[in-house]
């Protein structure tokens, strides 16, 4: 066998791990609700005025459950965590009871962020074991400047730290929910030194529009030369 040099066509458009955050009640959870084949998971129970596929979860124990249900079976194409946020709080909590500290910076070596770093990206790779498409949903931390310097520490997830790092950095697309002038939802994919947005697909990479999914998730052409080799 012998390593040949061939160049591979891109084999997706699309992104399979999606964070969308924003300000509270900018209409995260609404917009959820109309993308079709998508079951919201409410944490919060942000979606209870809104019709929808909608599956509410109030611990991780009972979204562990949920995990166990759905690995039998299901007919949706998006799993949507509203909001990740309440996911590190339980999380957090449950490491806390497990140690029997009051605060995760009471363990050593920071222990406890390590142990709820793993966890909480482990429960996105469940989620994406059992479904095609995930969609994160988070909070908002304003930007604001840096201590005694003359940095800006950009608008952001509303948590620091390695997680929110290794959350971004899973994911194909972030995107920022806010309502312009005309109080119109837009999403910007546009990261700067104020913002923390981007995305690896080359149809969102830098594009700010006016919120809608069939922007966010474009049909896929079929690479017809590849069909008839299959022929």
């Amino acid at each position: 066998m012998t390593l040949e040099k061939v160049k591979r066509k891109a084999v997706r458009k699309n992104p399979n791990l999606v964070l969308l955050y924003g300000a509270p009640k900018v209409g995260k959870t609404t917009v959820l609700t109309q993308l079709k084949d998508c079951l919201v998971i409410d944490t919060e129970h942000g979606a209870d005025m809104l019709d929808g596929y909608v599956h509410n979860v109030n611990s991780r124990e009972e979204l562990v459950e949920f995990y166990q249900v759905a690995g039998q079976g299901h007919k949706y194409k998006y799993f949507a965590l509203d909001t990740i946020d309440k996911l590190v709080e339980w999380t957090e909590k449950s490491v806390c009871a497990k140690y029997e500290v009051e605060d995760l910076s009471s363990l050593p070596f920071g222990k406890g962020w390590y142990e709820v770093r793993n966890k909480v990206m482990q429960h996105i790779k469940v989620m994406q074991s059992l479904v095609e498409r995930v969609i994160i949903i988070g909070h908002r931390k304003i930007a604001s400047s840096v201590e005694n310097s003359t940095a800006v520490d950009p608008e952001s997830l509303d948590f620091s730290g390695k997680l929110k790092n290794m959350i971004m950095s899973a994911c194909d697309a972030i995107g920022y929910m806010y309502r312009d002038e005309e109080s119109e939802l837009v999403v910007s994919f546009q990261g700067g030194t104020a913002l923390e947005a981007g995305s690896r697909c080359d149809h969102l990479r830098g594009e700010i529009f006016l919120f809608d999914w069939n922007k966010i998730y474009v049909k896929e052409k079929v690479d017809e030369s590849n069909t008839k080799q299959k022929r």
